[in-house]
């Protein structure tokens, strides 16, 4: 997909700090905002979903992705009720 990832994108996690071994591959998240650039990541991303691991260990509904980490979904993966709980989400 060529569009670059923006808000309200559905994601796969595909990465993270602990490179491809990290608790949070697989998951799906809802891209929310933007919490800034990293001098090593690139830009970041506060994301959200079920049972998200922080870099903290914390568990959660929210977790902060470096761009690289995620690979955007195609819309057409969603449901139509996925696609409304993503409008409500943000």
């Amino acid at each position: 997909m060529n569009e670059p990832i923006k808000s309200g994108d559905r994601c796969e996690v595909i990465a993270g700090a602990l490179g491809p071994t990290g608790p949070n591959i697989g998951k799906l998240v809802t891209v929310g905002q933007v919490r800034g650039e990293h001098s090593e990541y690139g830009r970041i991303w506060r994301c959200h979903g079920e049972g998200l691991i922080t870099e903290y260990g914390a568990v959660g509904s929210e977790a902060d992705f470096a761009q690289a980490w995620l690979r955007k979904l195609p819309p057409e993966t969603l449901t139509p009720k996925q696609r409304e709980e993503v409008l409500h989400e943000n």
